[in-house]
């Protein structure tokens, strides 16, 4: 009775506040450059495995979760150089039977892109969130563990010369940074500093190549008193990695990189802090980063992605793992009013250890416009990781409806 009230007002409120804005606005904010863009949906959804149980040493445990997931973006235009924007998203989750996971995740976003007339190329992408979700991290670090209080900030820049836009060359930063609120969680505290520099060549009329080198470092900064791990023998590493492939300008059919690489990894210490001690090694490997869609028709869109990367488990242990995955996803609009979306991935961890995971994904989404700025859509989606260690196994399925408007 309790969540169904509170659904009841969730949804009540959310049509309250899209009349009062569309009434006024006429669905759509704008003052000369500027556009303001408020959004909200509301979000039911059954997981059949929240915790991600393997159902044999652990529970399979299911609930009702509805989320909230406010945005709002603020955007400038600089016309043909370019665009300054500032966004925020939030996810607020309520579940039904466990209600002290209930949780909450906020983002801040910032973007800068400018080109001038002279050829200068600036940019800065800076995003922050503050989240104690259960998505785990890279690493896949405490996956399935609601309330795991964090945040992290990941500033991007760049600054670089377009020649005529024949050729263009760039030079890149990063900083990125992670730290865990709770003192046990120590081992997934880091920062990160990357520097690089690129060249491009424009090899069709919307199409250019790339060649990309960088160089980074990792260092952990978090060492409580009385454990064993120290700067003397934490995974601190740098970072050596070169990148080449294809990127497309906007408008293009293609949209986002194939981008392809090679690797190599150099650690600080020689001992982690293990009893006995065991040695890192430095490692080297073929790494990507390939996001690529294709717009085949104006109602179909095909996307491809290939991850490979080397992901570091925590800093008290040389344990690695290789990351390689590959994902489809097809996007069809069916008679101007609903989107019909599929899509699977399969991805391979292989561990330094005598463990490997192998991990399916699959998702099915129906969404149907009502109007321009107010849509809503039932979903599916399927999760699946099979490993060596039956401790790690789990399946999960989730069932979703959402009613929700961008304007």
């Amino acid at each position: 009775m309790k969540r169904g009230i509170f659904i009841t007002c969730l949804v009540v409120s959310l049509l309250i506040f899209l009349t009062v804005h569309v009434m006024a606005q006429g669905g759509r904010i704008n003052t000369g450059k500027l556009k303001v863009v408020p959004g909200l949906t509301v979000q039911e959804l059954y997981d059949d495995n929240i915790y991600l149980g393997n159902g044999k040493t652990e529970p399979e445990e299911s609930d009702w979760i509805t989320h909230l997931m406010p945005g709002f973006g603020l955007n400038y235009s600089l016309q043909e150089r370019g665009s300054l924007s500032l966004g925020y998203e939030g996810d607020l989750a309520y579940y039904s039977d466990n209600d002290d996971n209930d949780w909450q995740t906020h983002k801040g976003m910032f973007n800068l892109a400018y080109q001038a007339p002279g050829g200068l190329i600036v940019g800065i992408d800076n995003i922050y969130t503050d989240a104690e979700d259960p998505y785990g991290n890279d690493a896949q670090y405490k996956l399935g563990v609601p309330k795991t209080e964090r945040w992290n900030k990941d500033l991007r820049g760049k600054i670089g010369y377009d020649f005529g836009n024949r050729f263009r060359i760039i030079a890149y930063y990063r900083y990125y940074e992670q730290d865990y609120d709770l003192e046990r969680d120590y081992t997934q505290d880091y920062d990160v500093n990357e520097v690089g520099a690129g060249f491009q060549m424009r090899l069709l009329p919307k199409t250019w190549g790339f060649v990309r080198y960088h160089f980074g470092k990792r260092d952990y900064f978090t060492h409580p008193a009385g454990r064993a791990s120290n700067e003397s023998n934490d995974s601190d590493f740098d970072w050596l990695r070169v990148n080449a492939g294809l990127t497309w300008d906007t408008g293009a059919k293609m949209m986002g990189e194939l981008n392809l690489g090679y690797q190599w990894k150099y650690y600080d210490n020689e001992l982690d802090a293990s009893t006995p001690p065991q040695r890192y090694e430095d490692k080297n490997t073929w790494i990507a980063a390939t996001q690529v869609a294709f717009r085949a028709t104006p109602t179909k869109t095909v996307a491809l992605s290939i991850t490979r990367a080397l992901r570091e488990t925590g800093s008290n242990t040389n344990e690695y793992f290789k990351d390689t995955g590959i994902g489809i996803n097809l996007q069809q609009v069916i008679r101007t009013k609903f989107t019909l979306t599929v899509g699977g991935a399969y991805s391979q961890n292989n561990y330094n250890r005598p463990r490997q995971d192998d991990n399916y994904n699959a998702n099915l989404g129906l969404d149907y416009r009502i109007r321009d700025w107010l849509r809503a859509g039932v979903g599916y989606k399927y999760r699946k990781k099979d490993s060596n260690y039956v401790e790690n196994d789990y399946t999960d399925n989730q069932f979703m409806v959402s009613l929700g408007a961008v304007y």
